[in-house]
């Protein structure tokens, strides 16, 4: 049987690292369609504008847990 929750350390930032990538794909998605929208229709969605807000939060987020998890990794 597969183990969704990691144990370790190291699965733990396997983990953070695949989030952080969809993060990525998912801000500079709404950064598409805000541009794409801006040019069509001569107006910003605000929608997209809090997606990709709460994108970079999260994303930042996660580079304090990433950074916490080296040196977890780095002591054991």
């Amino acid at each position: 049987m597969i183990d969704l929750m990691p144990t370790n350390a190291k699965s733990k930032l396997r983990e953070i690292r695949i989030v952080k990538t969809f993060l990525i794909f998912a801000f500079v998605l709404c950064l598409l369609i805000l541009y794409i929208e801006y040019q069509k229709y001569g107006h910003i969605n605000w929608k997209f504008i809090f997606i990709a807000s709460m994108c970079v939060i999260y994303d930042s987020d996660l580079n304090k847990k990433i950074k916490e998890l080296k040196v977890e990794i780095k002591s054991d």
